[in-house]
């Protein structure tokens, strides 16, 4: 894939109370990922990278992250080296 190419997923991320506001901050410094909203213990993030390789990465550095007990895709979107819309 291209570097012209773009993926764009949605995610909701769960994490414990404890830890919350500290994933929360995790997740805001990385700049391929904005929080869109949260209730309770969750995050709804969409992650803007040039692979799906890339937001599969970006997804399993969250899940590692102290605190994290689930991460689910809700949706994928992204372009082939064709640019055919998947």
């Amino acid at each position: 894939m291209n570097q012209d190419n773009q993926v764009v997923s949605s995610i909701l991320v769960h994490a414990d109370a404890d830890n919350f506001a500290i994933v929360k901050e995790k997740i805001a410094l990385v700049p391929q990922m904005e929080i869109i909203e949260t209730d309770e213990n969750k995050l709804a993030v969409v992650l803007e990278t040039v692979s799906t390789e890339y937001a599969v990465g970006l997804c399993e550095d969250i899940r590692r992250l102290e605190g994290v007990s689930g991460v689910e895709i809700i949706s994928h979107f992204f372009e082939d080296e064709n640019n055919n819309i998947q």
